[in-house]
């Protein structure tokens, strides 16, 4: 009996006891199962975040590329404006210019036409006092000398009779 209180009382026994409980609660339980359960969402976890990684991978190299070239998209973008202003400047200058040529000409076209209007009224004023002042010099000369009337009259008939013939 002694042997068997040694048994009892050493930590051995106790802990070989305490092993077979827990396999059969552990077996009832159906623990194998469940640590399989858990042992599969864990490797499907770690798959589907190797995967996630993966994505995000290729999400982050597809980010750098288009960083990448909005250096150069952006640089294109700065040259195409700075052309686009230049020529729309160039532009704008030739449309001034073409214009102020035509606002001079039209003056030039304005002033001529102002020139030939008071030349002309001049000329008539003068034509008017040249006729007047040859009129009065004629009479002038006809009343000085009366036998001028005379042949005056005499040529004017003399032209009238070769018209008429």
């Amino acid at each position: 009996m002694e042997i068997w209180n040694l048994i009892l009382e050493s930590n051995t026994f106790n802990f070989v006891v305490l092993v077979i409980i827990l396999a059969v609660i552990l077996h009832k339980m159906n623990f194998l199962s469940v640590l399989e359960n858990l042992k599969e969402n864990i490797i499907n976890r770690i798959e589907m975040s190797k995967s996630e990684r993966e994505k995000a991978d290729r999400e982050l190299v597809t980010a750098k590329n288009a960083v990448a070239n909005l250096d150069n998209e952006i640089k294109e973008s700065v040259e195409l404006t700075k052309k686009n202003i230049d020529a729309a400047v160039k532009s704008t200058l030739e449309a001034a210019e073409r214009q102020a040529e035509n606002i001079l000409g039209n003056v030039k076209n304005v002033v001529e036409n102002e020139e030939k209007q008071v030349s002309s009224k001049i000329l008539k004023s003068t034509e008017v006092q040249a006729v007047q002042s040859a009129k009065e010099k004629i009479i002038a000369r006809l009343k000085a000398t009366p036998e001028l009337h005379n042949k005056y009259i005499d040529e004017a008939i003399q032209d009238i009779e070769k018209a008429a013939l």
